[in-house]
């Protein structure tokens, strides 16, 4: 496995692909819509992912926002659904038979303060729609779809956070993510107006593979 980084900050593996396939399915689902005209509903659905594709503004802080999530269920998801209604395997999974937990996020502020988010292997997408990897609930701040990443990277067996797409700013241990960070035990990861601790389970300590060993 070779992971690389997109300039969007999207992690693929480059032994398999040539280019970044979530920003290769950005630019075939991305349309320019005239001011003031009105898009009807799933206008933009250019597959499952539809990363980048946000027809749902996010809310700046401090701005009222009257629309509300669905009650949707948040369980990490460990596929991912291309144009051609492919499925993407989590490389983690071909080799353990399941996508394990490999760490948590529990929110620590807010009315669903102690809520926990599973994180699987590679990427987690996350944001408020129900098609993010985590889904993070009741917080207008954070975008719809990749307002973040969180990585593990299983052959380094180290995680990586990096900001998305989002408008909002991301934060670990209070300093603003301009670029992709290294992980560690009980960082504080701050999207939108949400405060999230980072719990792995996954470290020097234990490994999924070394179990399976």
């Amino acid at each position: 496995m070779e992971m690389k980084r997109c300039e969007r900050g999207h992690y693929y593996d480059a032994s398999m692909h040539v280019a970044c396939p979530y920003c290769n399915n950005v630019r075939n689902t991305e349309m320019t819509v005239a001011m003031g005209v009105s898009v009807p509903s799933g206008s933009f659905s250019g597959g499952s992912n539809n990363y980048g594709s946000n027809t749902e503004k996010t809310v700046a802080m401090g701005v009222a926002n009257p629309t509300v999530d669905s009650n949707a269920d948040s369980n990490s998801q460990s596929l991912y659904v291309n144009d051609d209604g492919e499925k993407t395997v989590a490389m983690f999974k071909t080799t353990q038979g399941v996508d394990p937990v490999v760490g948590w996020l529990v929110r620590m502020n807010g009315k669903e303060r102690g809520q926990d988010y599973r994180i699987h292997s590679d990427n987690n997408f996350i944001g408020r729609s129900e098609k993010m990897d985590i889904c993070i609930k009741g917080d207008d701040t954070i975008s719809r779809e990749n307002q973040a990443i969180l990585t593990y990277d299983s052959t380094e067996n180290k995680f990586y956070f990096s900001a998305g797409e989002g408008r909002s700013v991301v934060r670990l241990n209070g300093k603003a993510i301009l670029q992709t960070v290294e992980l560690n035990q009980y960082d504080k990861v701050t999207i939108g107006k949400t405060e999230l601790l980072f719990i792995p389970l996954c470290g020097d300590n234990f490994t999924w593979e070394e179990e399976a060993e």
